[in-house]
């Protein structure tokens, strides 16, 4: 009954040896981004605002995956806000 302590110490610092030569996890290697834009028809801001979000993108080395858009009238026209998901290629 004596040898089951050390058994069980054995064993465990044989797992913890074997989750130590593990990789790292793939997973969380997209990215939330933030893009704006201006003009004076929501259509310009929108426009501007994919440009500044495909730069990102593209400076990233990644792709969009996700979107959602909010245009606003704003003091100098439209002002255009994405917010999307940048995962890599």
């Amino acid at each position: 009954m004596t040898y089951k302590a050390p058994m069980i110490a054995v064993l465990i610092g044989l797992a913890a040896a074997g989750f130590s030569f593990a990789g790292p996890a793939e997973a969380g290697t997209c990215s939330p981004v933030k893009a704006k834009g201006t003009g004076k028809n929501v259509a310009r801001a929108t426009d501007d605002a994919q440009d500044n979000l495909r730069k990102k993108a593209r400076a990233m080395g990644g792709k969009v995956t996700q979107t959602s858009s909010n245009c606003v009238p704003g003091p100098s026209g439209v002002v255009c806000k994405i917010n999307a998901v940048v995962c890599p290629k």
